[in-house]
């Protein structure tokens, strides 16, 4: 009943607008530009829109000679056309009305003109960066080339973004970085943000927008940053799209995507498939006051996974949209660990124990998603504007999580036990949003969202009987846990300019009600309440200058794998268990910033703090024995002083360089244990792409951190490069790339120490990180629209 209450509270606050939006209704006009003598498409002429006179907007046309002018008010106009080596055109007056609010004014031919132009330069091009008072938006177009890359790949040339090797994004220092994709969350996607961003061709990909500062719009969880990535879409009736086939020593994986237009439908299809193998290890000392104790570890991992979908979306009209979508994914895991195991005696290191791990953990998922949208304007104000969304998503995951574990000493079987865990999910999201812009200074944005997690899950386990050679169920560890969240929250948000100011301003409400049940026992589950404010104030110090002051408070709620109290014997020296009772984390987030965009060079700096004083740690609790009996609690205080300085550079259309570097000294405390540490973590991310003759092209990446300071110590920092080099054919139809990762170095080693005044540990893991990855990569279907490729202004900075 709550549910629905809400839901109904969300559409009555919106059913205004909707109303106002049907009477302020919107026409069209399309038409296709072609050379009155060869009739063929004129590409990249430009097409200017007049009203009584004035010039009131305009366009191009695209590679086909077509255009499109949408949004426009109920009236009479008239167009002009010019292009080089043309004579202007200039049509008869037509008039759009509710009985015609969509004008088709058909093939307009215009006549060659006979001057001839001995040098012609054009200028105009959209910038590789463009500024906003939120964040930028990188115009990926605007780049030397991309050949065969994913939209991983492109994310790292993108400004403030750190992609590490395994697909993790962070920004300024924080990882908690939200990602849509076309405006819709990535995990509709792919169950990872690294595995969505795969399965997206970089070559589809239109623009990248950044925002630094997220508004109140966006959840107060994981949202330090937003990255929306923007794809192409066909305007007309064609059906085109792209097929890959990546062939590595690590990796294998086959992707497709395809979009069809006809008249007001708009069918999206796509998929992706990989299959993967790698070899890892590991060597862990502990030594506590009773034991001294070492283990070696070798692993051998491999798995397959799927994803794709279906979206099919329908135009009511030019200004309302409906979509409906459905995507599938099935992951397979497979992993199998020797664990060599040894004690100190007499200051030497002897067998212990050999134990084998055989871990599965395949997942089914289904994901069913809904949308309307729908715009309007104002007749009497030009730059009035309204605008209503509606998304609805719901996930349904059976997750398995299946070991064997065979341990072994003295050359006999002296212990066997299994495990099976089943994980059912079910998740509703219902967001509306509505956004209003009084004029181009002020704009107003509400709306509200629904989220409702459902989990549960069964976990069994099993000792081997080797008299009755059956596994008999352990009932003290067999368990059944259920947990239930539901998260409402409703906000408002301004954005207000004067001269050189800007400001937006916003607040977010959000409930939360929990409830769990562990082995039939009701788990007295706190609810809790966030207000989260936002603030950003930015000024224009020129018209390449900005300066931004920004505060706002951010949430992370803990993982299922935080909560749930199972606990996990797999690993002969680690006991784990969850923490159903912890709290989110809340984090003050402060930020100042100068950036100024000329024309080859962009420059960001950032001074940022962040201050959290209940993050959550590991408890680590040693026995007797030297094993770990490990949990999570709300024990901690995370202070975070930094600064992020970003460059990039693009000296010429064919090269594009780019660098970040962060710098921040964190302070890391926890009363309860009397432990604390600090120090300075430090981050460089370097990206190189150069558009080479004949259609080649070559692209570097570095990725090198330090240090990564914890509460009880610290983990060894990471690096990792690649170098890719590509071939396009002369149609542009088909691409050959080669991708080395860390061609220098065939493992990574990280080191991870723990030291407490009950123990110490240090643990070297080796990560076989070195990949050889071949790309052949084809565009389906009709020629592709694409924006104009124009020569750059040759101005100085």
């Amino acid at each position: 009943m709550k549910r629905f209450a809400f839901f109904l509270f969300l559409v009555i606050i919106h059913w205004s607008p909707l109303k106002a939006q049907r009477i302020d209704s919107l026409g069209s006009a399309t038409g296709i530009l072609i050379d009155s003598i060869t009739t063929k498409a004129i590409p990249f002429a430009t097409v200017s829109l007049f009203q009584q006179g004035k010039l009131i907007d305009g366009t191009l046309t695209d590679s086909l000679g077509k255009f499109v002018l949408n949004s426009l008010r109920y009236g009479t106009y008239s167009l002009a056309f010019s292009a080089v080596g043309y004579q202007s055109f200039h049509t008869p007056t037509w008039t759009v009305n509710e009985q015609r609010p969509a004008i088709d004014l058909g093939t307009i031919g215009i006549s060659q003109d006979a001057k001839n132009l001995q040098t012609v330069t054009v200028r105009g091009q959209k910038p590789l960066i463009e500024q906003r008072v939120d964040g930028l938006t990188f115009n990926v177009e605007s780049l030397p080339g991309i050949a065969g890359s994913d939209a991983s790949d492109v994310l790292r040339k993108v400004p403030m973004l750190s992609v590490d090797a395994n697909g993790g994004l962070s920004m300024r220092g924080s990882s908690n970085i939200r990602v849509f994709i076309d405006g819709k969350p990535s995990d509709i996607y792919a169950s990872s943000v690294a595995d969505a961003l795969k399965s997206i061709s970089g070559e589809s990909i239109v623009k990248v927008e950044v925002i630094t500062h997220p508004s109140a719009r966006y959840d107060a969880e994981g949202s330090d940053g937003v990255v929306n990535i923007v794809t192409r879409k066909v305007r007309d009736n064609i059906t085109n799209g792209n097929a890959s086939i990546v062939l590595g020593n690590r990796n294998e994986a086959v992707m497709s995507n395809v979009q069809s237009k006809f008249n007001k439908w708009l069918v999206k299809l796509d998929g992706f498939y990989q299959t993967y193998w790698n070899r890892n290890g590991s060597v862990l000392e502990r030594e506590t006051e009773q034991v001294k104790i070492f283990q070696k570890n070798e692993s051998r991992n491999t798995g397959n996974y799927f994803f794709g979908g279906a979206t099919v979306l329908y135009s009511l009209d030019s200004l309302n949209t409906i979509s409906i979508g459905y995507r599938p994914r099935s992951l397979a895991n497979q992993s199998d660990v020797v664990s060599t195991n040894f004690y100190a005696e007499n200051e030497r290191f002897l067998p212990s124990f050999q134990r084998e791990i055989a871990t599965s953990t395949p997942a089914f998922s289904h994901v069913f998603t809904t949308g309307y949208t729908s715009t309007s304007a104002n007749k009497r104000i030009r730059s009035s504007k309204r605008e209503f969304s509606l998304l609805a998503t719901y996930l349904i995951s059976n997750n398995i999580n299946r070991y064997d574990v065979s341990q072994v000493a003295n050359d006999q079987t002296p212990y066997q036990e299994n495990f099976d865990s089943k994980t059912r999910n079910r998740d509703l999201m219902i967001q509306a949003d509505y956004t209003h812009s009084f004029t181009d200074k002020l704009t107003w944005e509400t709306g509200g969202k629904l989220t409702q997690k459902n989990l549960v899950s069964d976990s069994q386990f099993g000792i081997y009987n080797f008299n009755n050679q059956a596994y008999t169920n352990d009932p003290i560890r067999s368990n059944a846990f259920s947990y239930r969240s539901e998260i409402y929250a409703l906000y408002t948000n301004f954005r207000f300019q004067l001269k050189t100011w800007q400001l937006m301003a916003g607040l977010r409400y959000e409930k939360t009600d929990l409830n769990a049940t562990f082995k039939d026992n009701f788990l007295q589950l706190p609810s809790f309440q966030n207000l989260v404010p936002n603030l950003l104030i930015s000024r224009n110090l020129d018209q390449k200058s900005t300066l931004k002051l920004g505060y706002t408070v951010k949430l992370v709620r803990p993982y299922f794998t935080y909560l749930n109290p199972t606990v996990n014997r797999s690993d002969s020296l680690n006991v784990q268990s969850g923490n159903p009772y912890l709290h989110p984390e809340i984090t003050r987030r402060y930020q100042l910033s100068y950036s100024r965009n000329g024309v080859r060079l962009f420059t960001d700096i950032t001074l940022f703090y962040n201050h959290n004083q209940n993050s959550i740690e590991t408890i680590r609790t040693a026995r007797p024995d030297g094993v770990f009996e490990s949990t999570f609690q709300n024990i901690g205080r995370n202070k975070r002083l930094g600064l992020s300085v970003n460059l990039t550079w693009k000296p010429s259309p064919k090269i594009s360089l780019g660098g970040t570097l962060t710098i921040q000294h964190v302070q890391l405390e926890s009363p309860a244990l009397q432990v604390s540490n600090s120090g300075l973590m430090r981050q460089l991310v370097l990206n190189y792409s150069h558009k080479l003759p004949k259609s080649y092209s070559i692209d570097f990446y570095g990725f090198f951190d330090s240090n990564s300071i914890s509460l009880q110590g610290y983990r060894s920092g990471w690096k990792y490069y690649s170098l890719t080099f590509s071939k396009k054919s002369a149609n542009e139809r088909f691409t050959m790339s080669l991708r080395m990762d860390t061609p220098l170095s065939r493992y990574t080693f990280l080191n991870e120490e723990i030291t407490t005044n009950a123990f110490h540990q240090l643990q070297t893991n080796r990560y076989q990180n070195q990949n050889l990855r071949l790309t052949a990569f084809y565009k389906l279907g009709q020629k592709e629209i694409k924006s104009p490729k124009m020569r750059q202004a040759e101005n100085p900075d």
